[in-house]
């Protein structure tokens, strides 16, 4: 696919149903409950349909872009009879025979330009074909396999002579059994079983060269630097040999590549090349690797049976399997549920939407013509097809962002764009009486001891209702003298004492070990006091307190008195503990009000000021 003129697009059926003019699309469409539930309304609308597309394209056959940076998103499509379709709207722009049969097709940015012209990829075998600007570019061809060196060894003997072809082809067998991998050639040569075709083969290959091509089986992309979707991206290749290969954004070199221990059918890669990303793929051997910055983890989740599709978003893996069900995983490894389904899963993809709102929503296909929209493990509607879908691409065609392109095993192309207002939550339930009503519930026999009682409140109702209320009057009279025995002794908020009502604040200034207690007295009566001591009081192990005992000779009423008390912390740890402060009563023990000062953890002590 790497010459040749474009061709103008030929005359065609008409197709039914515009991208401007979307039909709405209700028939064959469920809910997600049972089947006697009322049909909910699809949130597709019909686009287009060409039942004579003539192409039948897998998921990874198809692509959109914007070709032209100008708004109008591409439909970019490949299929196995070796050739490559560009559709603009409902029509056919562009269409070109490429030289192999493809496996893959992607766009990427190469480079931050204005305007940000995308470039084309198309994996075919071991080589990748660049296209830009809608022409033939470059070709990146991926480094040769060597063959193992027993294998080399027993060509290298029938050469020489050494062995003649039955014994080669004996040796070769069993090296296949030891699990070491062949050659394409020596797989050949072991598909014979007539002795003449064993040795014309091998005297005609037996000069040939020792090493072999592998293939491309998935491609991707993955952004360099900025998550924008015209960003720079490099192009993510899994390859026969075991080898995933990133190849840098001019697509010319390898910049990283990492060896499994299987052959990767599908990928998912998720973050940015020089920042952070992951690429989950899944393989031939039922399990699911995951490569994070170059370095594959040792979390492998291993599947009953083998996947047919991935799709990763957020941080969870949904893999489709071969005995229809879909199974979802967080991507550390731990499984979040399973989808089972009713028949095969044909496709899967993302439906992800970013510009009007922000949602995404799970797209399944199946072999009975099915396309079924999940919300989490939540069905939101069902769509029937008359055909089988080969492959689905959801993203933006045209100016639409929620469009979704359908490939048919029969040819037939199919677009679908989802309601602007279309709803895909998780339908709530039927409206009406819980299904619990209809439950009776699980009441005990009425016992005698249970008659007795309630004949016995119904009888002495008057005299339950006086105890309760004689006790509650109790509790409210013992609260009452509590609060007052407090006030009393010093420990309230204000005292009353000897008939004069004070109110003490106390607070700490400083970080340690100096510190310095502020206390502010405040005379709330109408009496004066006068000789009122203020004393202060600590444990001696962790503070000392130089002047621990203040006079004031007279406390006016509702003038403020300021006191400061300076402490200092004398444990090298910087232990901590409370200080208590007394106003003390000349004519009683009983201090008139008291506080407890709790004081910070203290820096530890550099200078002894005291």
């Amino acid at each position: 696919g790497s010459g040749g003129a474009p061709t103008a697009a030929r005359r065609r059926p008409p197709a039914t149903g515009l991208l401007g003019m979307a039909t709405k699309s209700a028939t064959g469409t469920v809910s997600a409950g049972s089947e006697a539930d009322p049909v909910r309304k699809s949130p597709w609308l019909d686009a287009w349909h060409d039942p004579v597309a003539g192409m039948s394209c897998y998921s990874s056959f198809m692509c959109l872009a914007d070709l032209h940076a100008e708004g109008d998103h591409r439909l970019v499509m490949v299929d196995l009879k070796k050739r490559m379709r560009i559709y603009k709207g409902t029509t056919i722009q562009w269409e070109q025979k490429l030289l192999d049969t493809p496996c893959a097709v992607q766009c990427f940015y190469h480079e931050a330009a204005s305007p940000p012209i995308p470039t084309l990829a198309v994996a075919s075998g071991h080589q990748v074909f660049i296209y830009r600007y809608m022409r033939p570019y470059l070709k990146f061809q991926l480094p040769p396999v060597e063959i193992a060196p027993v294998e080399g060894d027993i060509w290298d003997e029938y050469k020489a002579g050494s062995i003649d072809v039955r014994e080669a082809w004996d040796k070769l067998t069993a090296v296949r059994e030891n699990g070491t991998m062949l050659s394409n050639m020596s797989i050949d040569l072991l598909a014979f079983e007539d002795p003449e075709q064993q040795a014309e083969y091998m005297k005609a290959h037996k000069d040939g060269l020792r090493q072999q091509q592998t293939a491309i089986t998935c491609m991707e992309t993955v952004k360099l630097n900025m998550d924008e979707p015209t960003a720079v991206s490099m192009l993510v290749l899994g390859t026969e040999n075991r080898m995933v290969y990133i190849l840098d954004q001019s697509a010319l070199n390898i910049a990283t590549k990492v060896e499994l221990d299987a052959v990767p059918s599908f990928m998912s890669v998720l973050g940015l090349y020089d920042v952070e990303y992951r690429i989950t793929l899944a393989c031939r051997d039922g399990r699911i690797y995951t490569i994070k910055n170059g370095q594959v983890l040792s979390s492998v989740i291993e599947l009953e049976t083998q996947p047919v599709g991935l799709v990763r978003y957020d941080k969870n893996i949904c893999v489709g399997c071969m005995d229809n069900v879909i199974h979802s995983f967080h991507f550390k490894g731990k499984k979040n549920h399973s989808i089972y389904l009713p028949a095969p899963i044909s496709c899967m993809s993302l439906l992800q939407l970013t510009k009007a709102r922000v949602a995404k929503a799970l797209v399944v296909a199946l072999n009975n013509g099915e396309v079924r929209l999940y919300n989490g493990k939540n069905l939101i509607c069902i769509t029937k097809t008359n055909d089988v879908v080969t492959g689905v691409k959801l993203g933006t065609f045209g100016r639409e962002e929620g469009s979704m392109v359908l490939s048919f095993k029969s040819g037939a192309l199919m677009v679908k764009i989802l309601q602007r207002n279309a709803n895909l939550e998780v339908p709530s339930t039927a409206p009406g009486p819980p299904p619990e009503q209809d439950i009776p519930l699980d009441v005990p026999k009425k016992t005698k001891l249970y008659v007795e009682q309630t004949s016995r409140e119904r009888e002495q109702a008057i005299d339950m209702h006086r105890t309760f209320q004689r006790d509650l009057c109790k509790l409210r009279l013992s609260t009452a003298r509590a609060y007052v025995n407090l006030l009393g002794s010093g420990h309230g908020p204000m005292s009353s004492a000897g008939g004069a009502q004070v109110r003490l604040n106390a607070q700490v200034v400083g970080m340690g070990p100096q510190f310095k207690i502020v206390v502010r007295v405040q005379n709330a009566g109408v009496h004066a006091l006068y000789d009122v001591p203020l004393m202060c009081t600590t444990n001696p192990n962790l503070y000392r307190v130089p002047k621990p005992c203040f006079y004031m000779p007279i406390l006016v009423p509702q003038q403020m008195y300021i006191v400061e008390i300076p402490v200092t912390c004398t444990d090298e740890m910087g232990g901590t503990d409370a200080v208590r402060i007394f106003l003390c009563n000349r004519n009683s023990n009983i201090p008139i009000i008291s506080a407890i000062v709790n004081m910070p953890i203290s820096e530890p002590p550099l200078t002894d000021s005291f």
